[in-house]
């Protein structure tokens, strides 16, 4: 019994089984709780503490990584969610920290505002996002906690914690990518930008072709995202549109699926009936293709300067051992930021990401990707499958014992760590 003189199930939820989005990870906790409020969010914390309960905070699951199970108290976001101010004087806006990032655009939008960038999925919570390194594609564009300057969390001890660029920034940089460890995120404050509209194009090009062209091509947009598709069934395990016809390769298997993106004034009617291009609000036109919850992801960031030898060892490695790998392979860059766990901390970055079908064992496969990426000092996205622990990270992350020495100043008794989170960064 809890002080309150209630049974703790009776305050924390039912005991039940998660599962992430593709059910890669799977987890029976020990009681699942949807707080509505701060307040109420807040009082989960202080009643699990009293029951010597660790707590950890579900999204919409779309995490790979064993990072939200637990045995203790799972916190659904599901109902912390809303846009709790727009400052037009700052240019900022503070988010609940549920609040699914495709349910942001169109409010920012009617404000005159909109987000800097987002990912290639507009689904998960903003929470989930920023807490794992989610980003999405430019050369001068930061993953998505970068615009961040201030955070609430209900802290280890039941409290409201505060932390922003102008109190704490150093505690700023190891919150914004923490994985759930400084708390449960009730609500982040952001830099906004101006509303823009988004021009995009796509077509198709050999491999030798892209990487030719890649660096300029960088240089030139402001985003590029780039698919290498293995056979001619690839694209459409990503539901990838048909580019056919579309530059100058004819070819339907060892291909790029490519895509820039760029800010423009025209109106959507002057692409309008041209395959392959597209022009709207930026909140509808990043996303661009969903891939389906039907596989497994594993994304590294390498130097920039590195990327496109890695990208050449990941198609050399797929074409001579493993040919039975036909995922589409991505590559994106990301630019650099001070985020101490961030996996772009001070370096301008390309994301090479590997993928796998639900359900099949593609360790293997992994392994071999993360010995390339490993050449480089790649460092491995936080909600995506990796291998890697506590000592590589520690080599990896210039700040890890800095971030560790103030989770541990936060969370003394460890209350936000599973087990393998504990085994990382206790």
């Amino acid at each position: 019994m809890n002080e309150l003189g209630k049974p703790p199930s009776s305050v924390l939820g039912p005991s039940l089984i998660w599962r992430n989005w593709v059910s890669n990870q799977v987890s029976r906790v020990g009681h699942f709780a949807m707080p509505s409020t701060d307040e109420e969010a807040c009082a989960l914390v202080e009643i699990a503490a009293r029951n010597g309960l660790t707590v950890r905070v579900v999204g919409t699951g779309h995490s790979y990584t064993p990072i939200v199970a637990t045995d203790g108290v799972l916190v659904s976001a599901e109902r912390l969610t809303g846009i709790e101010a727009i400052d037009a004087e700052r240019g900022h806006v503070t988010l609940r920290g549920g609040t699914r990032i495709c349910d942001v655009g169109p409010a920012l939008r009617a404000a005159g505002w909109a987000l800097p960038n987002q990912g290639d999925i507009d689904l998960q919570t903003i929470s989930g996002a920023i807490s794992t390194g989610t980003h999405g594609s430019g050369d001068n564009i930061q993953c998505l906690a970068g615009p961040i300057v201030g955070m609430r969390f209900a802290g280890s001890d039941g409290q409201i914690l505060e932390v922003s660029d102008e109190k704490d920034p150093e505690t700023l940089h190891a919150a914004k990518v923490s994985v759930g460890m400084f708390g449960i995120i009730l609500s982040v404050t952001m830099k906004l930008v101006p509303a823009f509209d988004l021009h995009d194009k796509i077509w198709r090009a050999d491999f030798d072709e892209c990487l030719d062209e890649l660096d300029g091509l960088c240089r030139q947009n402001r985003s590029v995202r780039v698919f290498w598709c293995p056979t001619e069934h690839s694209a459409s395990l990503f539901s990838l549109p048909d580019t056919l016809g579309l530059g100058r390769t004819r070819n339907v298997s060892d291909v790029c699926e490519m895509r820039t993106l760029n800010v423009t004034t025209a109106s959507a009617d002057t692409v309008a009936g041209k395959r392959g291009e597209l022009i709207g609000p930026s909140y509808r036109i990043f996303p661009g293709s969903i891939p389906m919850p039907n596989h497994n992801e594993c994304e590294y960031s390498v130097p920039y300067e590195d990327g496109p030898d890695v990208f050449r060892a990941i198609r050399k490695l797929v074409q001579t051992k493993h040919p039975d790998q036909i995922f589409p392979v991505e590559y994106r860059t990301v630019a650099a930021d001070d985020i101490w766990m961030s996996p772009y901390y001070q370096r301008k970055t390309a994301m090479v990401s590997v993928a796998g079908g639900a359900g099949e064992d593609y360790w293997n496969f992994i392994h071999d990707c993360e010995a390339i990426f490993a050449e480089v000092g790649g460092r491995p996205h936080w909600g995506k499958l990796h291998t890697l622990g506590r000592e590589r990270i520690a080599e990896i992350y210039p700040r890890y014992q800095d971030f560790v020495a103030r989770r541990r100043q936060f969370d003394p008794e460890g209350r936000f760590l599973n087990a393998y989170l504990r085994e990382r960064f206790s």
